[in-house]
């Protein structure tokens, strides 16, 4: 059992380093110059690389090893945050340098969270887990360090305030990769097998395209990232900081967080009674309810309840998209199959961000939890009209094992 409590302690961390970042740079860059579109650009910079990374980072892990690319890109990450405050300290950090900073801290974060999540059905092996179960519990890890990351941020941000903030980040992903390297066993997964590198990528963007199931979730995903980035970044800070709460946005976020681990952890206890289709429709279009009343600009403790619904109902989608990942592909092929999923369905995600940012400038917030309520609405008529989602019911109840089959049609 260490193995699991390895990868998930180590997601915890490393996804609580990454919430802080994201939270406290728009933040601070919104504080220093009022502008909704300038901390959606910041939003943006650290999202737009990992698109680019991981498509290429996934072909690594599989070149380079599961636990291994884990190791490497907590590191990295943790050497690259650590360039912000330096920069801070020493030359000044105006705001072209933060933006290119931002990206290359990015750069790391999703062959990170692939490696992780190529290591779960390793665990899952190892510990006798049926994947349904394991998948639940990594996105109830992730939550923790969704919920714990802002309340951090926000405490940070009062008592050391400005970019200083981020020496927390730095820490946690050192103690990341710790973790990793001491829980995961060398032998826990195959050996890697030297493949031509250029090759591998074309590969996992290939099985991606050409698998009708994978190619519809990832579309699905993609649809989804463009509205739903947007709304801590962007939407819910402008509407705090103009209206003088700015102490709320750390709780809402972390109702939000809370949702999101109950919502993962009931699915994992009745994943096998549920089709995965209609959980993953029903998150999509419940998500777009909740975040749409947003723009109703209620009060506080009612966006706080708004956003634990809104957690609960989406906590299931990343479970679900990722046993649909895990179950449909080769274990030679994970890591470039997910880092192709997740750059697939990113790559258009800061397009989102940068978009909302002038449109929350021009017309207020409510326009903007508006349009992201709305964009709920459209992924989930998306993963309903998509053919290759048709054939999903529920999951094997012991399913731990990956297909060996390549994709269909």
């Amino acid at each position: 059992m260490i193995p699991l409590a390895g990868v998930l302690g180590s997601t915890t961390l490393s996804i609580t380093a990454n919430s802080i970042v994201a939270v406290a740079v728009p933040w601070l860059v919104l504080e220093r110059t009022g502008s909704a579109a300038l901390a959606g650009l910041a939003g943006a910079a650290a999202i737009a690389p990992i698109a680019f990374s991981a498509v290429f980072g996934g072909a690594l892990i599989d070149r380079v090893g599961r636990r291994r690319s884990s190791i490497i890109a907590d590191v990295l990450s943790a050497l690259a945050v650590a360039a912000i405050p330096l920069a801070e300290l020493t030359i000044g950090l105006g705001i072209p340098l933060l933006l290119v900073l931002v990206a290359l801290g990015a750069v790391f974060d999703s062959p990170g969270a692939a490696a992780r999540e190529s290591l779960r059905p390793d665990v899952s092996r190892h510990a006798g887990i049926p994947m349904t179960r394991l998948n639940a519990w990594g996105e109830a890890a992730e939550g923790i360090g969704y919920l714990a990351g802002p309340g951090l941020a926000g405490v940070l941000l009062i008592v050391i305030g400005g970019f200083g903030t981020l020496w927390t980040s730095v820490v946690l992903f050192g103690l990341a990769a710790a973790l990793t390297a001491v829980t995961i066993p060398r032998q826990l997964a195959p050996r890697p097998r030297p493949e031509p590198y250029f090759r591998s990528v074309v590969e996992g963007l290939r099985y991606v395209l050409r698998d009708p199931t994978l190619r519809a979730v990832t579309l699905t995903a993609a649809v989804l990232w463009v509205f739903i980035l947007p709304f801590e970044t962007v939407v819910l800070n402008a509407h705090l900081q103009t209206t003088g709460q700015a102490a709320a946005f750390g709780i809402i976020l972390a109702a939000y967080a809370g949702g999101g681990i109950a919502g993962a952890l009931a699915y994992g206890a009745l994943a096998n009674r549920l089709s995965s289709r209609a959980t993953l429709v029903g998150g999509l279009a419940a998500a777009g309810v909740s975040l749409g009343a947003f723009a109703l600009l209620p009060s506080v403790w009612v966006m706080v309840a708004l956003a634990v619904l809104a957690g609960v109902v989406t906590g299931p989608i990343n479970p679900v998209c990722s046993l649909i990942i895990q179950t449909r592909t080769p274990e030679r092929l994970r890591g470039r199959v997910i880092g192709s999923y997740t750059a697939l369905s990113l790559a258009a995600g800061p397009l989102g961000l940068l978009a909302v940012g002038p449109l929350v400038d021009a017309y207020g917030p409510a326009v903007g939890f508006m349009v992201i309520g709305a964009g709920c609405l459209i992924a989930a008529a998306v993963a309903v009209l998509a053919r290759g989602l048709r054939g999903l019911g529920r999951p094997d109840p012991g399913e731990h094992v990956i297909a060996s089959s390549g994709p269909e049609g």
